[in-house]
């Protein structure tokens, strides 16, 4: 069977999809383990393949992971739920600084929970016209986007509902639907991990290490492999230390020898490893809280069950071209 190289890119995965579905040997190359491989000055479309293929031929070809169908599905759904969630996080930062150029402050720590709310109600005859009309207008945004997010989390739920690796995640408290789908997304097959500590070295929450003779230094994470990943385990430990006394009494042992933030990522390396012999041996989290599983799964499935509506891509792009958007950004006031 004709084996094909190429270097991983957006376009590049699209094109290895096809040839894949075609019946062909493909194989994706990490474009950073490339650029260490290949350092020479001259780059062009016939040197990069002849490259590729000569480390092909040679078995050294430093190969990517090009997930399935599915699990970009997955990766897709559930970095956009990342993106509107920053997006809120902007909106609140807009309404801090108005607040706070007027001497406001609010004390509760979410501005946008039933206490913030109700002592921003109580300050906005201190605003002056103008910044109303913003705050009003940021109100409105946060609406949109806590529906839009919950349309996005009924799609993972549909996802999730018929896959036990999502629902084996579920039992770790700190993990949702949304963790869980992102999680499972940005592993892919767990198979293709060989033991605990690739998982954690892929998830780049390993410490780098410099070795030279009897020295042996090793620094702060690697940070390699997908950001998402790495993000998602973080926040999934934030919780986790609150639920589970095994797992909060390690991360108070790290706080006394290193500082907090260094103290969670610890905690999300270790939820990495067990989350690795969790799907590999196909058990539950040995904490489990059972009630409140139980409560995440009939969630997860209600989601499901819920719809998030019609996809109208072809009414919102007759929408934006009735409207004029493009004038938004080049000509403000014609």
């Amino acid at each position: 069977m004709p084996e094909i190289a190429l270097e991983a890119s957006t376009s590049g995965k699209h094109v290895a999809r096809i040839l894949s579905y075609a019946g062909f040997s493909v194989h994706i190359a990490d474009p950073k383990k490339l650029a260490l491989i290949f350092k020479s000055s001259k780059k062009n479309d016939r040197s990069d393949s002849e490259n590729l293929a000569k480390l092909l031929r040679l078995n050294e070809f430093p190969e990517a992971y090009l997930p399935s169908r599915e699990y970009e599905e997955m990766r897709t759904l559930t970095r956009h739920r990342k993106y509107l969630g920053e997006e809120v996080v902007r909106i609140k930062n807009k309404v801090h600084s108005i607040l706070s150029l007027n001497g406001i402050k609010i004390k509760a720590t979410d501005i946008f929970g039933k206490k913030g709310l109700s002592e921003l109600s109580k300050s906005i005859e201190r605003l002056s016209y103008s910044e109303k009309i913003v705050i009003n207008d940021m109100l409105k945004r946060i609406i949109d986007i806590k529906e839009r997010s919950e349309k996005i989390e009924n799609e993972m739920a549909k996802i999730g509902k018929d896959r036990e690796d999502v629902k084996r995640l579920m039992t770790i408290p700190g993990i949702n639907i949304y963790i869980a789908t992102g999680i499972i997304g940005e592993i892919g097959d767990i198979n293709r991990f060989r033991n605990k500590e690739s998982l954690a070295s892929y998830a780049g929450l390993v410490p780098r290490q410099d070795q030279s003779g009897k020295n042996d230094r090793k620094g702060h994470i690697t940070k390699e492999g997908p950001s998402m990943l790495r993000y998602l385990l973080v926040l999934a430990a934030h919780t986790l230390i609150k639920y589970s006394k095994k797992m909060k009494n390690k991360y108070l042992s790290s706080v006394k020898r290193i500082e907090k933030n260094r103290a969670i990522v610890a905690i999300a390396r270790i939820l990495a490893e067990m989350i690795f012999t969790m799907l590999k041996k196909n058990v539950d989290f040995e904490d489990e809280i059972i009630p409140l599983t139980e409560k995440k799964v009939k969630k997860m499935i209600e989601r499901a069950n819920s719809g998030s509506g019609e996809i109208n891509i072809q009414e919102n792009i007759k929408l934006i071209s009735s409207k004029g958007f493009r004038s938004l950004s080049t000509k403000p006031f014609s």
